[in-house]
């Protein structure tokens, strides 16, 4: 089971997620919603630069627009970008054409069964989904589940990876895993402790996931 840690603000939050065994690291950048640990490109940039071999940085963004994201890809140095808000299918294409490179992972917002179509439709354009959970306020980090029922008819009718994440802890994430076979999980404000990612939980967090599937 392949494991995320979000919201990477600090080279503290980078160690931390690095001493769990993580295979991906989020940094959270270009926001028009409430968030937290939000960082710029730069301290991103910076961050990647010390970060070890087979860790992938992802640039979690609520920008939309094409030239927009293509810049903050740039210059965080990241390689995979996770669009949390709504673009048009087709720009992702013109986002992958400009960095060859790149992977792209499309949030859907798991609401009710509609988003079993949001997922279809940009099912041809993204590398991955991430299955999240957003409030009036939030559009990611919120610490609140969603459906899970919903969620794994997702991941059965579809053909690319598909990551959960909304609402995970070290309590909650070997049900949700078992119950939704995901690609990956993704955690934020699940491994903090009083507003901080917390190398407990964090421990934690990975072990539970990692063994979810083992014991069955």
């Amino acid at each position: 089971m392949r494991v995320k840690f979000c919201g990477t603000a600090s080279i503290a939050d980078m160690r931390c997620a690095v001493d769990a065994g993580c295979d991906a690291m989020g940094f959270v950048m270009g926001v028009t919603h409430q968030s937290s640990d939000v960082v710029t490109p730069a301290e991103t940039a910076e961050m990647v630069r010390q970060l070890p071999p087979f860790i992938e940085p992802v640039a979690v963004t609520h920008l939309q627009g094409t030239e927009d994201l293509i810049r903050l890809v740039k210059d965080s140095h990241c390689t995979t970008l996770q669009i949390q808000d709504t673009v048009d299918p087709p720009e992702m294409d013109v986002i992958r054409d400009a960095l060859p490179y790149l992977k792209i992972v499309k949030a859907v917002h798991v609401m009710d069964e509609s988003a079993i179509q949001t997922g279809k439709r940009y099912e041809r354009y993204a590398d991955a989904l991430i299955l999240d959970t957003r409030t009036r306020e939030k559009i990611g980090g919120t610490g609140v589940p969603h459906d899970w029922n919903i969620s794994a008819k997702i991941v059965a009718t579809t053909a690319i990876p598909v990551i959960l994440a909304g609402g995970l802890t070290p309590e909650n994430v070997t049900e949700a895993i078992r119950k939704v076979r995901p690609y990956g999980v993704d955690v934020h404000t699940g491994v903090k402790k009083d507003g901080v990612r917390n190398p407990e939980k964090t421990l934690a967090f990975a072990r539970e996931a990692r063994n979810a599937l083992k014991n069955e």
